[in-house]
């Protein structure tokens, strides 16, 4: 074989026809675009809380953690509705309905005047925000099997980065321009809703997983036979939800209520590292496909523990030296691509009837235990000064995921899911 034909032939096995064949990437696209939608709203608010803030008399560590920490529990809340729904009703109808939902909580964000308001529109908007994960990745693990589900999952989660480097592009560059301003780029995102009506068109076929599955009530998600595989991913899921929003999603402001990072550096830091994160999704998904899914997730901990140390060594120079602080996060995003494991565990492990249930409650869950957390870690920041104590939190559950995934009872390798 010439090596021409060896590197045709290596690019057929890592991106086979098949896998995009008979409707199922316009199927991939909808569950991507939806994903990325869903999280961008969620996240926008992470870069805009202080213009917010200021413009509605609101203490950014205090009445505005609280407001984050509750739209996170609604999320919770939200993940179970919708997931019910997309097991009993139909995948696609309950997509469609939280794409809507969560683009009434925007436009209501942009319209708040003050606290109680701005609280209703961002648990609106984490409601529709929490069915979102759970459903697009059932969708993907019905379509795709064996190695290219792996894969494809991996590509599904790498909507998350992208939807980060939009909300940083937004919140840093266009949000703070003159006659813009946090209220409209929030109207503005409240017109993905029309997003919805093209669901319908985009997802072909019938939902074949819903007709032909037996249903079951939520509670089997705790009964024997899934029991200690629901207690794992969920105590999992629970610990990469508090080193994503105490590190990632509290880096931004911290940089620059903090250490005196401009608007204009934090916004250009997000899309690099984002950009770092986008390949580390994906990668995780074929080297899963490869080497195992457990095998590979250890491994992206551990990386991951170790990107958060390097940048603890930086931070006392952030200021001086934001470049090479930079280099330090990026290597801390490669370690990020673990969450491109879940959607597949979810598909190996749940049967049809339940999978978009058990994906959405517990993604969104484990999001909902941030809410004690979010005003704890903003009292620690204000009493150390320092962004050094998130990070900490972040090796610390890096660490503890990588040991709590042994748990997890194999189904056999990757090309059997």
């Amino acid at each position: 074989m010439t090596p021409a034909a060896r590197r045709g032939y290596g690019a057929r096995r890592m991106f086979p026809k098949s896998m995009l064949a008979d409707g199922r990437g316009r199927v991939l696209l909808f569950c991507w675009l939806g994903w990325v939608f869903d999280f961008y709203d969620l996240i926008l608010f992470s870069f805009t809380k202080g213009g917010i803030a200021h413009e509605l008399g609101l203490d950014v560590t205090g009445s505005v953690a609280w407001i984050e920490g509750w739209s996170l529990l609604a999320t919770a809340i939200g993940g179970f509705l919708f997931g019910r729904v997309a097991d009993r009703a139909g995948r696609r109808a309950a997509m469609v309905a939280s794409i809507v939902v969560f683009s009434v909580g925007a436009l209501a964000t942009g319209l708040a005047n003050g606290f109680w308001s701005l609280l209703l529109a961002r648990v609106v908007t984490g409601l529709g925000v929490g069915g979102e994960w759970g459903i697009g990745h059932a969708v993907v693990a019905e379509h795709w099997h064996g190695r290219e589900r792996d894969r494809v999952h991996g590509i599904l989660q790498a909507g998350s980065p992208v939807a980060m480097a939009m909300a940083a592009a937004v919140g840093c560059f266009l949000a703070p321009l003159p006659g813009v301003g946090w209220r409209a780029v929030f109207v503005g995102s409240s017109l993905l809703g029309l997003f919805a009506l093209a669901g319908r068109w985009s997802m072909p076929g019938p939902d074949r997983a819903v007709a032909h599955a037996e249903r079951l009530p939520a509670r089997e998600l705790f009964a024997a036979a899934h029991r200690r595989t629901s207690v794992v991913l969920l105590t999992i899921l629970v610990l990469h939800m508090a080193g994503f929003w105490c590190v990632y999603a509290e880096l931004p402001g911290a940089l620059m209520r903090m250490h005196g990072v401009s608007p204009h550096d934090v916004g250009w830091f997000q899309i690099q590292v984002n950009g770092v994160h986008v390949v580390a999704d994906v990668l995780f998904g074929f080297l899963a496909a490869r080497f195992g899914r457990v095998r590979m997730f250890v491994a992206f901990c551990l990386v991951f523990a170790l990107g958060q140390w390097l940048v603890l060594q930086q931070l006392a120079n952030v200021t001086a030296d934001f470049s090479t602080f930079t280099i330090a996060v990026a290597a801390m995003g490669l370690g990020a691509g673990t969450w491109s494991c879940f959607g597949a565990l979810f598909g190996e492990h749940y049967p049809a009837a339940l999978r978009a249930t058990a994906a959405a409650t517990f993604y969104s869950l484990a999001r909902a235990v941030q809410l004690p957390l979010k005003p704890a870690v903003n009292d620690a920041f204000a009493a150390s000064g320092s962004f050094a104590p998130a990070l900490w939190i972040g090796i610390g559950c890096a660490l503890l995921s990588a040991v709590a995934v042994c748990g997890l009872r194999s189904q056999g390798p990757a090309r059997r899911a």
